[in-house]
């Protein structure tokens, strides 16, 4: 672990517990901690994978007979091993009991590291606000009872007595502060397919805001990366995010209630508006052009235009029937675009249900643009991809100001888009060569911004990769700029001669030629 003792400060209080502040004054971009996880496993409810690598699972440990591995994956964690061999559960036991492995994990820790178990042991759990809840059921159902009817813990673990409230504890702690693990990756260097999680205690002292001033990167080999996203003051809490930017406020408020046991009070979160996104907001029914906010501190919707006020009920049943409209709608352009422009009329074009709609959309016109010849794409899907990057794009810049991964991967897609839109407008003849040049430069600029979003992330990773590929671009965008600067130099001297008139064409076919079937 690098950098907690340097840039972290552990306070107390009554209102948040144990947090930290900043120990002094931090620069935007600059790593200030670098955390390997206590312990890591699948995430809840997550299909059978290997121990080892997260991948999908095909055999079983030979040793142990127990523990799901993978076809490359001979072995696993030696303690590991050793435990469940001395188990006696039979040979299907994690396959029909999958959630049980993180806890397990976390109790061996007392016997392996004991310094580490009381850490991980003095994280929140929130253990009375989940007592007798839904998620004491479940965890009781799946986790405690296999566990307890196995007899692995029959006896004293050690000098551990390990009972049912004490698995309970550890479910409520894995809960509250894991982290997603992201393209694992092993010792051959190869990453995993499935999702995993990871316990980093000194990472979860850092309370939520849904407009952090830090952000997390976990690398391929599963250590956590902290960095600023903005200037820190010496003093200033240090806070993450454990929710999604482009959830609105009731879905933010609700992930955190059940999920985490507390409400958000962050600026997003106080603003009706939510900093002018309206990700929350619906249309009036009064007047045209007005918004209907819902306002926390004296319960209503209330329109910003005419002050008109909506009833709860209304909204409750527009919100549900969008919700469920767009969950079933089918991943079809047509299916898509019919959802977005029905409930863009009722809810607005940038509420959060309609921009889920508007992602999946973008998601479904890159597929088609990657599997299809540059020149063969239709121009209406290039032109759709560019609409919705522009739409998007200032959302979340807006709503992560600072260093974003989900701001530096929208505008790599947006550089493409305009990109892809520009050439094409420029073959079929719609803008002329200044008119490239000038889209060119701007989409240089864009995937400039990208990339310094982006550094900050591991080769190991997803977003490393993307890293690499947009340097290449970079530079083959700049070639590309300096060839349209000299075909345009070449058509300003066309009146002079007829033989610069000629020159001039060809540079247009070569460019067409050399640059026209990219991407």
């Amino acid at each position: 672990m690098e950098g907690f003792e340097e840039n972290f400060q552990v306070l107390e209080c009554e209102q948040l517990g144990r947090f930290v502040v900043a120990k002094r004054d931090l620069s935007r971009g600059e790593q200030i901690l670098l955390e390997e996880p206590y312990v890591t496993g699948p995430y809840w409810d997550a299909d059978v994978s290997c121990l080892n690598c997260f991948r999908d699972s095909c055999s079983t440990c030979r040793q142990c007979g127990v523990v799901p591995l993978c076809y490359d994956c001979t072995d696993h964690d030696e303690a590991e091993c050793s435990f469940y061999r001395q188990s006696g559960l039979y040979r299907h036991f994690l396959y029909n009991h999958f959630n049980v492995v993180m806890p397990v994990r976390c109790l061996m820790l007392y016997r392996s590291n004991r310094e580490r178990y009381h850490e991980i042991m003095s994280m929140e759990s929130r253990l009375e606000e989940r007592r007798g809840t839904e998620i004491w059921d479940i965890h009781e159902k799946f986790v405690v009872k296999p566990l307890m009817e196995s007899g692995i813990f029959a006896e004293k673990f050690d000098e551990l007595e390990v009972t049912g409230e004490l698995i309970q504890r550890i479910c409520g702690l894995l809960d509250a502060n894991t982290f997603e693990i992201r393209g694992n990756v092993d010792s051959r260097g190869s990453q995993m397919g499935n999702l995993a999680r990871g316990l980093y205690p000194k990472t979860t002292l850092m309370v939520h805001s849904c407009m952090p001033n830090t952000l997390l990167s976990v690398d391929g080999y599963s250590n956590v990366r902290v960095f600023a996203t903005a200037p820190v003051k010496m003093g200033e809490i240090l806070n993450i995010s454990y929710t999604r930017s482009l959830f609105g406020t009731y879905d933010r408020q609700t992930h955190l209630r059940k999920g985490k046991y507390f409400v958000c009070t962050c600026r997003r979160c106080k603003d009706p508006t939510e900093l002018g996104t309206h990700l929350s907001s619906i249309r009036c029914l009064e007047c045209d052009d007005g918004l209907c906010s819902f306002y926390t501190t004296d319960p209503r919707w209330e329109c910003n235009k005419c002050h008109k006020l909506l009833k709860r009920e209304y909204v409750n049943e527009v919100l549900c029937a969008a919700r469920d409209d767009i969950m079933a709608c089918p991943p079809e352009i047509r299916d898509l675009e019919r959802v977005i422009a029905k409930h863009s009329k009722v809810l607005n074009p940038y509420h959060s249900l309609v921009i889920e709609a508007k992602q999946t959309l973008l998601g479904e016109l890159k597929s088609i643009c990657m599997s299809t010849d540059a020149m063969a794409v239709p121009k209406p899907v290039l032109r759709r991809k560019f609409e919705l990057c522009e739409e998007i794009l200032p959302i979340l810049r807006t709503l992560e100001p600072g260093l974003s991964r989900l701001v530096g991967i929208a505008t790599y897609e947006y550089h493409a888009a305009l990109v892809d839109l520009s050439r094409r407008n420029f073959d079929t003849t719609e803008i002329r060569s200044h008119e490239l040049l000038d889209n060119l430069i701007k989409a240089e600029g864009e995937l400039k911004q990208a990339i310094n979003m982006l550094l900050f992330e591991h080769s190991s990773t997803p977003e490393g990769q993307l890293v690499k590929r947009a340097m290449r671009e970079l530079k083959e965008l700049r070639a590309e700029i300096a060839v349209v600067r000299a075909m345009i130099e070449d058509e300003n001297l066309e009146s002079q001669s007829s033989r610069n008139q000629r020159n001039s064409n060809s540079s247009n076919n070569n460019y067409r030629i050399k640059f026209g079937k990219r991407r």
